[in-house]
Order: C-alpha cells, then structure tokens, then sequence
C-alpha cells in the first residue's frame, strides 16, 4: 500500500469501518459492501451523482479520467475530494456519507435496470397441462423394431399311401 492509502484510510476511520480492494493499479474504497471512492495516482475520489456533483464542482474539483480504447479518455462517476475536506473530521464525515448515499442509488437504479431486462427478454408463461385440458392422454405405446423370425424349415411331404382297392368281384 502506498503512505497516501495509508493516510486516506486513517482519515476515514472516523467515518466508520472502511476497508480497500485493490483494483486497476489503485484501491476501492468500501463501507461494507458498497464502493463509495477510490484512490488513485496519490488521490482521494468519492463517488459523485446529481445530489453532490455541485459541492465538487463549486470546490473546483474534477472527475477521475483514463484513457480508454483508441486514445479517448474516459470520465468516472468519482470526483476528487478536496484536501481540506479530508483533514477536517466534520467535512469528511459529510462528504463521505453524501458519496455513500450516491453509491447506494447507483447500485439501486443498476440493479432495477438489470431486473427489468431480465423481465423484458422473459418468457410468457405456458399453461400448464392440468388447466388445459381434463382429459389424460393415452400413455404412449412403445415402438420396437421387431425382428422377422427366421422361416421355419417345413418336414418333407410323406406320401399318402394310395387307397386300397377292395378286392373282389363285382356283379355285373
């Protein structure tokens, strides 16, 4: 950890158990499980929406960028926290529960997206058979190939012996 995360992270025990996750080449700041800030190149950024933005901007403060794909930069929801505010308990205090706030509604407006494009791709549901219809199907019979029996060998013919004549004279 670097002497800056080391300062940052003595800072904010007065906001409450705070924990960091190291992640891209610097730290999530996380108060349970939600990420509130980072710190990033030596600084401290706290997650920032429309509720906060303005305190930030007013204290001439700007957002962490990077450079993404093809060279353009990419612009974070987490603004720099201005170093007064981190020396000052009372300021930190506020700034953090605010950035805490913003992260919740983030995280909360996410997973509501998420849930309703799981609802939009969903299924309609199929009746089930019982409803449909009372009837029982007839079990299906199985089919197997049956094998032909081989032809059976017939016995030789045995001759009927001829009838017997009646011997004897015949009147005439």
């Amino acid at each position: 950890m670097s002497s800056f995360l080391d300062h940052a992270l003595d800072r904010l025990k007065v906001c409450g158990p705070i924990t960091a996750k190291g992640m891209f080449g610097g730290h999530g700041l996380y108060s349970g499980s939600i990420i509130f800030g980072m710190v990033a190149n030596d600084l401290l950024y706290f997650k920032v929406g429309a509720g906060n933005q303005a305190e930030y901007e007013s204290a001439g403060m700007s957002p962490f960028t990077y450079e993404g794909k093809g060279g353009r930069p990419v612009r974070m929801s987490y603004w720099q926290v201005p170093e007064e505010v981190l020396e000052d308990n009372d300021d930190l205090r506020f700034w953090f529960k605010r950035a805490v706030a913003e992260a919740q509604k983030a995280a909360s407006e996410k997973a509501k997206s998420a849930k309703s494009k799981i609802q939009i791709g969903k299924k309609p549901a199929v009746k089930k058979a019982s409803t449909v219809s009372k009837k029982k199907a007839a079990p299906k019979k199985k089919v197997t190939a049956k094998k032909k029996a081989a032809p059976k060998k017939k016995a030789p013919l045995k001759k009927k012996p001829a009838p017997k004549k009646k011997s004897g004279s015949r009147k005439r």
